[in-house]
């Protein structure tokens, strides 16, 4: 069998140790990845965990039941994974979705329900790495450099959401460089629901992302020190675009592709994200650099340049003892750099050898300007220790800190991640003295690896949040009855719209961290924010396949005040709606607008969802209450539970057919979430009934 370059190439760079490792490894590669997800740890989502749990007894544990896949072969129990709140099944996807075993079948319904509703997520073992180690608790700001496809972006969410982040200033802001992938990520995120009141999506070259506390073209007297301006996060996910041969066992044409070169190309690139990445950190703050490759050039030799650039900003931190029951290895601290050129493996033994003329050097004949120019020092080890001139004993970066992860170890993919803590300024380049402002000093300094943002022309924000018009937001107060301090102060200040029109299309929630972020902070303006916040209200006519009402443009020349009974009657509440502004405020309880109804009539609702329930199947309390109001959105609420037991509800009212009507609208691709999100609600409400019997 003919040996691969791959093979040969972490052969050489001793990825492994003997033969016996070898051909588990291999082994391991060419078999397809065990499916994994983990459970949400969001406080808003502990009800839909139990749901799920509760649903899932069967499919969690084969306690007595021997299953097989449809080729005969044993399947495993599925193990937690105690580090991450998750599961290890002992089956691929594939196994599992075209199954005829009646358990196997059984766990891929309940995988895609539940998947749906934001309550589990599908990742890889290795991708929750890098969040798990960060320790991301609920008041902190988080940037995720390079977000898409984003489920590293849910996972920081869910535990900056895990308290009550009204007053912590939490938020997540997810960045790609694609604007087709950031669109992949609102998608992705939508179904995590009242949730995304903390998040913010942007769409910035990773290596040019904008530091929101530095105005653009602002001076600022604390740069006389040459430093770069403090960063504003507490916390930074730098996983990289890498070559990925540690996706094989799921892109294996990976096999067929592969080159040591990419990882060359790559390297200057991942440098510069990471470079950026810890400017844009806070003191004390933390940060996780990652890949999903194999290859030290990525890795290894990408985190011992930072550290050397930072000029002692940034330390690498011991992160072992976070992951107890996850087997992983130490990071390399010697590597070769290795090209191929005619099918052949060249090494280089250092930088200048690259550099050298094809007369002085046969190596150099084969060697095109393009990868020549790719070459940089830091891709060679640093030297280990050494003595100064005046005895002084220096060490190296602690490189062995490092975390890599292998296939064989515990069935999972390839993967490095490294934990970095930010612990002083960091230098800027030589002769300047705001490195956010003044582009000519990275463009002179050849050897500079942090890029400044782009000029004005390129950074000007499209889509911008700006605070909703004060006649809306009186409107909404006297229409629902809450006026007040709390109103004015945890409401009124969150509630952003996208458009400028007579009737803006939606109006938006943000959390104050999020607000702060892409609103009221110095350089909020530099930030392209594709999109953020969770929707309270949306303009009727306005949603995904309803019609607009027709409109008179002509008689529409001047913006006028908004009259509480247009708000009610232009204005639906969304069901994220009605859980924002029951957590924000803690007012909506004495809303003229908001309904408590005993179990029985929420029954009724929860059982006709979708549909309209007549007045007169309620009880007198209830339809008494509905009867004094006019038609438009209300809030139900569960009388005697909280909301554990079943959220507020928005519910539609129709005063001259005399129904109300839940609603619940969701992004194309989720259809089915409000299904099982109701379906869990009702099993709630019913065994609340009961129990209280």
């Amino acid at each position: 069998q003919r040996v691969t370059h791959f093979e040969r190439y972490y052969r050489s760079q001793r990825l492994v140790t003997d033969d016996f490792e070898w051909n588990a490894f291999f082994s391991h590669l060419k078999k397809p990845l065990p499916v994994t997800f983990r459970l949400s740890q969001m406080a808003s989502h502990l009800g839909g965990v139990e749901e799920a749990l509760w649903e899932g007894q069967d499919v969690l544990s084969y306690s007595g039941v021997n299953v097989r896949t449809d080729a005969g072969r044993v399947v495993q129990a599925p193990r937690k994974l105690h580090w991450c709140d998750g599961f290890q099944l002992g089956c691929d996807k594939n196994a599992l979705k075209f199954s005829q075993n009646e358990t196997l079948r059984k766990t891929q319904k309940w995988l895609v329900k539940h998947n749906s509703t934001g309550v589990l997520t599908r990742q890889a073992v290795d991708s929750m790495v890098p969040a798990a180690i960060l320790g991301i608790e609920p008041g902190h700001t988080v940037l995720d450099l390079c977000a898409s496809p984003g489920s590293k972006t849910t996972q920081a969410l869910e535990l900056v959401e895990r308290g009550d982040t009204q007053s912590n200033g939490g938020c997540v802001v997810a960045n790609d460089i694609s604007p087709m992938r950031c669109y992949h990520l609102v998608r992705r995120c939508a179904a995590l629901g009242s949730a995304t009141k903390s998040l913010m999506i942007t769409n910035h070259h990773a290596q040019w992302f904008p530091n929101p506390a530095v105005a653009l073209g602002g001076g600022n007297k604390s740069e006389e020190n040459q430093r770069y301006p403090s960063g504003c996060f507490d916390r930074v996910l730098c996983d990289v675009p890498c070559s990925g041969d540690g996706t094989l066992r799921k892109n294996p044409q990976i096999w067929n592709e592969w080159r040591p070169e990419f990882a060359v190309g790559l390297h200057t690139l991942q440098l510069r994200i990471a470079m950026r990445g810890a400017a844009l950190l806070k003191i004390g703050g933390y940060m996780v650099y990652s890949t999903c490759s194999f290859n030290p050039i990525e890795n290894e030799a990408v985190v011992a340049a930072l550290i050397e650039k930072c000029g002692g900003a940034l330390e690498i931190v011991d992160a072992s003892d976070r992951f107890l029951d996850l087997k992983r290895r130490p990071g390399m601290t010697a590597w070769k750099v290795i090209t191929m050129e005619d099918d052949h493996l060249t090494e280089w033994k250092d930088y200048d050898e690259t550099q050298s003329s094809s007369e002085d050097s046969s190596k150099n004949k084969n060697l095109s300007e393009g990868l020549k120019k790719a070459f940089k020092p830091s891709m060679w080890a640093p030297t280990a220790s050494g003595v100064t001139k005046l005895g002084k004993r220096i060490k190296g970066p602690p490189l062995e800190w490092c975390l890599r992860l292998v296939p064989h170890d515990q069935d999972m993919g390839g993967f490095f991640a490294t934990l970095l803590r930010k612990v002083g300024e960091i230098p800027g380049p030589k002769g300047s003295s705001n490195v956010e402002e003044k582009n000519s000093s990275a463009s002179k300094n050849k050897e500079e690896i942090v890029q400044p943002p782009k000029p004005k022309s390129q950074c000007e924000t499209k889509h911008e949040y700006t605070h909703a018009r004060g006649d809306v937001l009186r409107s909404f107060s006297d229409a629902w009855g809450v006026a007040g301090d709390a109103f004015d102060t945890r409401i009124a200040p969150n509630l952003f719209t996208r458009d400028e029109g007579v009737t803006p299309k939606t109006l938006t929630y943000l959390s104050p961290g999020a607000k702060t972020i892409c609103s009221t902070a110095s350089g909020a303006s530099r930030l392209k924010c594709v999109w953020g916040g969770a929707i309270v209200f949306e303009r009727r006519g306005s949603g995904v396949g309803e019609r607009a009402p027709r409109k008179d443009n002509s008689k529409i020349t001047q913006q006028k005040p908004m009259t509480p009974e247009q708000f009610v009657e232009t204005y639906r509440l969304m069901q994220d709606g009605a859980r924002v502004l029951f957590s924000a405020g803690g007012i909506m309880g004495s809303s003229a607008r908001v309904i408590p109804m005993p179990s029985r009539d929420v029954e009724k609702l929860l059982s006709n969802f979708n549909s309209e329930v007549p007045l007169k199947q309620l009880t007198p309390s209830s339809r008494t209450a509905c009867e004094s109001l006019s038609s438009g959105s209300i809030i139900v609420v569960l009388k005697g539970a909280d909301e554990s037991v079943c959220p507020p509800l928005a519910v539609e009212l129709d005063t001259i057919n005399k129904t109300l009507k839940i609603e619940w609208r969701y992004r194309r691709g989720l259809e089915g979430a409000p299904k099982a999100t109701v379906a869990a609600m009702l099993r709630k409400v019913v065994e609340s009934r009961e129990s209280r019997a």
